[in-house]
Formats: structure tokens, C-alpha cells, sequence
């Protein structure tokens, strides 16, 4: 509070305590204003100062000299950088906070100026006078030092599959932060779109002003329409200052897909003419004219959308059919789920006729597309309706293509924004101890006739770091980079005479492999290959060594049982990341997988994949480690312990992998799902 005793006083409003009383000012205090972040106090003086306090403390920080008679009123901007006084030498001044300079004096009042107050995005000044009037000040802009914009970018749609579809809404989180010497002015964030759909609407927002060193989050709202197209979309991403300091445009992938709507249809129906509820002249499961029966009817969804606030009808045009109980409320009705629900249905002596009775049904949900409307029952007196038929209904994941929305620049300022990541380095000892048993880890990331697997050696070391100590492998050893080459697979997995049949005793010795690095298929795509360093693409069949073959000898060793977990990709592709760009490994274009998965064939079998057959398993820029290596590093430190019983199951390693990476590598480039093979009881981790 600012008094004409000369003195400023910091309250409690718990207690109505006065905490601290401000000295300084040589007259009446005429108004006071908190900085935003609390940290400072104004007040202005018939002295014709304005002061400045330190909150914490009550230490006078800057007096502000420059109005020739008492200041009235002082408002900070919104950002707290600059403050704005009204004095009753009919003037307004703009202040720095920072050194105190007056950047500006308004002139345009003929009397006092009792009031001022800055509009909440800066970019107003309102001015009251005792000439009776009220004037807007827009703030001219002065372009200084250049600011430098760098941008995090995140893509949410409402249901989380990384499409648009009908009657979704998505956002855009843009955060933006100033890393220059100089002020960003008048940013607008535009999003355009190259594929013009009237039922997609775009949002777009303002920034007036980011000071260096500052970051400010912006939402950009995208609004799909029931009549929305199935599209690619690209949208181009615009972020513009108002002196030309632009930031390159990004670009958001993204699919549109138009609405499936749910189809609502008869399944069948039961006639009960048994019970206290009924009125039956023969029990016989058929209705005969003059009876009273109960009805069970089915109906199904075989759509491709869940049916909402799904309601029925049944009715008759027949004056002499009596229905009872005719409507009702059924609810949410998923793709391909059965409702059943019961109607009282009694013709009279007067019906007669030997054609279906005039008896409809209608079922209606929440958008009307799925609606069935007006359909005639099969029921005709005297006979027996037809049997219940229900569909195999499930959704058409290769209709509804899963094309999965990215981000694509070229600008370093620019990122995706992902998770924050965890230091994977540090592994606590579990109780887990495993007798008898031993893991070959290895690492390729440099190929001399390939482009690089990025991170495959980290992989390496981080999952021989796990099995030590969380797995509790007896013996763990480890091939990276030149280690692996010409023949090394055979020399290892050979069940005559490699080197793991000297040390794998039959029935006994618990198995682990794990391989992060290049995997080729060869041109039909009828078998994929693990690849040692030295390889070439022309000698793949030769130098490669088939999945088939691995698993066959490894079956051939006979261990008691066998764990293989893989960070490879096999589709004729390079490990990607955001930061790195993906390559073709082979001379021909991608081609679809046909081999079989050979692994089945062995029940003692445990495997894990990083992706399936047709995806890229993806590098992680955060960690420095393959995407699913990290989560799978998280899982088994105790991330995926979902029971908090100190234990890790197979089954809650999947789960806790699984959506991790899938839900990150959509952030990163297109989507990664990793497999697992095994029972989901099995034990793996307890501590």
C-alpha cells in the first residue's frame, strides 16, 4: 500500500501482520504495482520518482527521474521488462527495468494522467486523464539485436493412433525459445496446409514479444469434420517475426482419415412363449395369433467405428399388434460387440396373414450414419424365426492405413520433443542369480561397406552391463565392431564346433544372445540375415548368416533354455533417429517379408524382437542408445514392474516395452513395435 505519510507497507493477508514499511519517497505515494514474477515493487510519488523495491528484502533498487511533476500511476508489462508511468505533467513514460532508462515519452493528453495499464500481450497501453478521455497507445517496435528462435515440437491427436480422423481434434505444441541477444517481436505461428480440405481447420497463434533467453508454449488446435477426406497431408509450419527473423519452416506428415462409420444391423431373434410373463396358446417357440411372447432380439455393430448413445425402436403398422416395451437405450456398442435386449409383442385374433408381420425395428447412433432404419423383423405366425447369425468383426487395420504422423526439417532449431531420459548407466544388482549360464553380446555399428548402425556398440555394452547385474548371468561375453567379422557367427553358433558348444551343456545351461546392428534380407525377401562388419551386399547368402540357421543351431546346442533378443531391423533399411537419416543397405528396392518366423518351432524359446519384419528399429539421439534397447534397459531396471512386487515378468516387460516404444517412435519417424515371444508368467528379473 502507498500512503500520503510518505511510505510504502508490505502486508500478510493471512494474518493482516504489516511485514515491512518501504522509506524513501519525499511525498504522498500516489500507486504501487507488483512486477509479475513478484519479485519487484513500483511506486510513484507526487516527488515526481518512481521508485523501485526489492520484495524480498525492501531494498530500494533504482529510482526512475524524468517526469516534472507527481506520478500518479505505474503498470509493469506483462513480461515485467518494461514499466509504464502516467504523471501529472500530462505525459506517459516507458521505463526499463533493466538500467532504468525512459525508452519513450507519450504525449497526446491535456490534463493529468491518473491511469495506465498495459494490455495482457504487451502490445496496448490504455491511458486515463482528467481530460476526460481514454487513449490506446500501441507500442512501437524498434528492431535491435537479432533473436535466434530454436522450436520443440510435439503432435497429440484425441485418441492417440497418430491419425486424424472424422470428428477427432489434434494439437500442435510448439515451444518456442529466444537463444539471441535480442528480442523476438509479433511472432505468429501459422500452420498451412497442402491439401485443402474445408472440413480440416487449422488454428494459428500469436506471440508479441519473447525476450532472450525466454521460451514460450503455443497449442496450434486441429479440427477434423465429420465429412473429412482421407489424405497424405503435409502441413508446413510457419513461425514469423514481425522484422523478418524468421525460423525455417517444419513440416507435420500427417494422415487424415475419413469417417467409417459403425454399421448397425439385425442379428436375430429368440421368441419365448414360456413364463408368468408370457401368454402362450401352444409353448412351441413360435407366435401363433392371440398370444403374448417375449422377444429377444440381437443386434450387431460390424463397422469399423464404436456405435455412441446407440438407442432402439420397434414398432408396427398394424393397429392389431400390440408391442410393449418397444424402446430402449443400448448404449456404447464396440466394432463387432452383440447386444441383446427384450420386447412384449402380442398380435390379436385379427391378424392373419402368412407374410412377415409389419414389425420394425430401428437403431440409431450418436453422428446417424450407422443407422438401421425401418428394418422388418422375420417373424411370421406360426413358424419358427430364422437362427441368430452373428459376424467375426475386427478392425481393418489395413484399411485404415497406419500412416503415422511425423515431423520433417531440415533447420537444426528445430526437434521433436520426446521424453526426458533417464540414466540407463547405473544398474543396481538384483537377486536374480542364474547358475549355469551364459550371454554372447554383440555390437556392430560401423560397417565398411555400409552405412553405420548408430549406437549398435552402446547397445552392447549397456545389455552386458543388464545381464551382469539384473539377469545374473554367470558369464557374459561381448564381440564389438571388428570383432565381428568374415565367419564369426558360424564360429560362435556352430553346434559342432563353435564356441559356444564348449561351454552350453545340454539341458542345462541357460542361453542368452543379443545383436544390435545391421540386418540385410536378401532380394525375395524369403530369409533375412545377421551381418558381420567386413560384409558385402553381393555376398550376402555367403557372409550373412540366415535367421533360419541361427535358430537351428542354436536349437542344436541344446541348452536348457534360450533367450534371443534382437535391435535390428530387417527391413532392407538403416537405423534411423531424428537426427539421422535413413539409407537403403541393398541394391533393390524394399520388399515385402515372406519368411516364416522360425523360432516357433522351439517351445524353450524365449525371443524379442525390436520391431516387426516391415518396420525400422530406430536409433534414440537422447540416449545415445537403440530406441527399444533404451526402454528395454528401463524395463528391466524396474520400470515395468506395473504389480510393485519386485518382480518382472516377461508379460510385463512386453507391455511396459511395447507402448513405450511404439508411443516415442512415433514422435521420431513413422512407428517401431517390438515382439515378443514367450510365456508371460516367466519370471525374469527379482530383487
Amino acid at each position: 500500500s502507498g500512503s500520503v505519510d510518505n511510505t510504502i507497507k508490505l502486508w500478510s493477508i493471512t494474518d493482516g501482520r504489516c511485514l515491512k514499511t518501504l522509506k524513501g519517497h519525499e511525498d504522498w505515494v500516489r500507486s504501487v504495482s507488483f512486477s509479475p514474477d513478484g519479485s519487484l515493487l513500483a511506486s510513484g510519488s507526487n516527488d515526481h520518482t518512481i521508485k523501485l523495491w526489492l520484495v524480498s528484502d525492501g531494498r530500494l533498487v533504482r529510482t526512475l527521474i524524468g517526469h516534472s511533476k507527481g506520478v500518479e500511476s505505474v503498470s509493469f508489462s506483462p513480461v515485467g521488462s518494461i514499466l509504464a508511468s502516467g504523471s501529472n505533467d500530462h505525459t506517459i513514460k516507458l521505463w526499463s527495468i533493466t538500467d532504468g532508462r525512459c525508452l519513450k515519452t507519450l504525449e497526446g493528453h491535456s490534463k493529468n494522467v491518473n491511469s495506465v495499464s498495459v494490455s495482457p500481450d504487451g502490445s496496448l497501453l490504455a491511458s486515463g486523464s482528467d481530460d476526460n478521455t481514454i487513449k490506446l497507445w500501441i507500442r512501437e517496435l524498434i528492431r535491435g539485436l537479432p533473436p535466434n528462435l530454436l522450436a520443440e515440437l510435439n503432435f497429440e491427436d484425441w485418441n492417440g493412433n497418430g491419425i486424424l480422423e472424422a470428428n477427432e481434434s489434434a494439437t500442435i505444441e510448439i515451444a518456442i525459445t529466444n537463444k539471441g541477444k535480442g528480442p523476438a517481436h509479433r511472432l505468429e505461428v501459422v500452420v498451412e496446409d497442402d491439401h485443402h480440405d474445408t472440413a480440416l481447420a487449422l488454428g494459428k497463434q500469436k506471440i508479441n514479444r519473447l525476450d532472450p533467453d525466454k521460451s514460450f508454449e503455443v497449442t496450434i488446435l486441429l479440427t477434423a469434420g465429420i465429412d473429412l477426406k482421407s489424405a497424405e497431408h503435409r502441413l508446413k509450419i510457419n513461425v514469423l517475426e514481425y522484422f523478418g527473423y524468421d525460423m525455417d519452416p517444419a513440416y507435420l506428415l500427417l494422415s487424415t482419415q475419413a469417417y467409417q462409420p459403425p454399421q448397425l444391423v439385425f442379428s436375430g431373434i429368440d421368441i419365448v412363449d414360456w413364463g408368468d410373463e408370457t401368454g402362450a396358446i401352444v409353448e412351441d417357440g413360435q407366435l401363433q395369433a392371440g398370444e403374448l411372447v417375449k422377444t429377444n432380439l440381437v443386434v450387431q455393430n460390424i463397422g469399423q467405428r464404436a456405435s455412441e448413445n446407440t438407442t432402439y425402436t420397434v414398432t408396427s403398422t398394424d393397429p392389431n399388434i400390440y408391442i410393449s416395451e418397444g424402446s430402449g437405450f443400448l448404449g456404447y456398442i464396440e466394432t463387432g460387440e452383440v447386444k441383446e435386449f427384450w420386447v412384449t409383442i402380442s398380435p390379436n385374433k385379427r391378424v392373419t396373414t402368412t407374410e412377415k408381420l409389419p414389425i420394425y425395428l430401428t437403431l440409431t447412433e450418436s453422428v446417424g450414419k450407422g443407422n438401421l432404419e425401418n428394418f422388418q423383423l422375420p417373424i411370421r405366425l406360426n413358424q419358427k424365426p430364422p437362427e441368430t447369425k452373428v459376424v467375426e468383426v475386427k478392425p481393418d487395420i489395413e484399411r485404415i492405413q497406419r500412416q503415422i504422423a511425423r515431423f520433417e526439417y531440415k533447420s537444426s532449431k528445430f526437434k521433436t520433443r520426446v521424453k526426458l531420459v533417464e540414466d540407463i548407466w547405473v544398474v543396481q544388482s538384483s537377486r536374480t542369480r542364474r547358475p549355469n549360464s551364459v550371454a554372447v553380446v554383440i555390437g556392430v555399428e560401423h560397417y565398411k561397406h555400409l552405412p553405420p548402425a548408430p549406437y549398435a556398440v552402446k547397445d552392447a555394452e549397456l545389455m552386458e552391463k543388464h545381464f551382469k547385474e539384473r539377469l545374473g548371468v554367470d558369464e557374459v561375453v561381448i564381440y564389438r565392431e571388428d570383432e565381428v567379422t568374415g565367419l564369426v557367427f558360424d564360429d560362435l553358433f556352430n553346434p559342432d564346433y563353435g564356441e559356444l558348444q564348449k561351454v552350453v551343456v545340454k539341458g542345462e545351461t541357460e542361453l542368452f544372445v543379443y545383436y544390435s546392428g545391421h540386418g540385410l534380407p536378401n532380394k525375395d525377401g524369403s530369409e533375412v540375415y545377421l551381418f558381420p562388419s567386413d560384409g558385402k551386399v553381393e555376398q550376402l547368402e555367403k557372409l550373412g548368416y540366415s535367421l533360419k540357421k541361427f535358430y537351428e543351431n542354436l536349437s542344436l546346442l541344446g541348452a536348457r533354455h534360450t533367450t534371443v533378443i534382437l535391435d535390428a531391423c530387417f527391413s532392407g533399411g538403416s537405423r534411423s533417429s531424428s537426427m539421422i537419416k535413413a539409407e537403403n543397405l541393398v541394391a533393390h528396392k524394399a520388399v515385402g517379408l515372406r519368411i516364416k518366423e522360425p523360432w516357433r518351432q522351439y517351445p524353450n524359446f524365449t525371443i524379442i524382437n525390436s520391431s516387426t519384419g516391415a518396420e525400422t528399429s530406430l536409433g534414440f539421439d537422447q540416449s545415445k542408445t537403440g530406441l527399444f534397447t533404451y526402454y528395454l534397459a528401463l524395463g528391466l531396471q524396474g520400470k515395468a514392474d506395473t504389480d510393485g512386487n519386485r518382480s518382472i515378468t516377461l508379460g510385463e516387460l512386453k507391455a511396459y516395452v511395447i507402448e513405450n516404444v511404439v508411443n516415442t517412435s512415433k514422435k521420431i519417424s513413422g512407428v517401431q513395435t517390438p515382439q515378443f515371444y514367450g510365456p508371460d508368467d516367466q519370471v525374469l528379473v527379482e530383487w
